[in-house]
């Protein structure tokens, strides 16, 4: 039987949205496949980060505010240590972040339309057109604040 990443990610996101509805108190970790979405204390501040992971390696972590934990402050985007032989991160990851990211800009968290892409000199990077950051083995961490209209790179 063929595995759908897609449903993987869709898993990841219905669980990003159980967060957001239900708040720190009704949220449950789960796992389905490969993918597992976890709530824990941040460990640089005190409030909690909803972490998604592809492999057991985190691939996506989401702080909250500390005064109102349904509300996204800052996002991590981490390449999970999983790259393709020229040093991007493999299509999985990038299918994942992509659909996580998607979701966060539905919602407002940051702008529409950010994603993790390849350009015409076959470099991986994270943004929206020009307002990129390279995202690949030598930087795989990018660390974005919240906003619904700027993509603010932190």
């Amino acid at each position: 039987m063929a595995r759908s990443n897609r449903q993987l990610t869709q898993f990841a996101v219905d669980k990003i949205r159980q967060y957001m509805v239900h708040g720190p108190e009704g949220f449950q970790d789960g796992k389905a496949g490969n993918t597992e979405v976890v709530l824990k204390d941040c460990p640089c501040c005190p409030c909690v980060a909803l972490a998604v992971r592809l492999f057991d390696k985190e691939i996506i972590r989401l702080v909250a505010n500390p005064f109102n934990p349904r509300v996204i402050a800052g996002i991590g985007v981490f390449s999970g240590d999983f790259y393709d032989s020229k040093g991007r991160p493999s299509r999985t990851t990038r299918e994942r972040l992509n659909g996580l990211l998607d979701a966060l800009g539905a919602a407002k968290f940051i702008p529409e339309g950010v994603r993790v892409f390849l350009r015409e000199d076959d470099t991986c990077c994270l943004g929206k057109g020009d307002a990129c950051k390279q995202f690949d083995a030598g930087n795989p961490n990018i660390l974005l604040l919240a906003h619904p209209t700027d993509l603010v790179f932190s």
